[in-house]
């Protein structure tokens, strides 16, 4: 498996989805909106593997 822009999207999304999901405040940022942005990022970056340049 190999690691891509979309997959770290993917994770960060998830970590955002539970940080909310246990009531972490980060000030006026609304952490379930942050975490939609990189689900609905996810979708619109090409398939492209990070660190595979060669």
């Amino acid at each position: 498996m190999s690691l891509t822009f979309r997959s770290v999207l993917l994770l960060i999304a998830v970590v955002l989805f539970v940080l909310a999901a246990f009531g972490v405040d980060v000030g006026n940022v609304s952490v379930v909106a942050l975490g939609l942005a990189c689900f609905a990022g996810s979708f619109l970056v090409p398939e492209t593997a990070i660190g595979n340049r060669r």
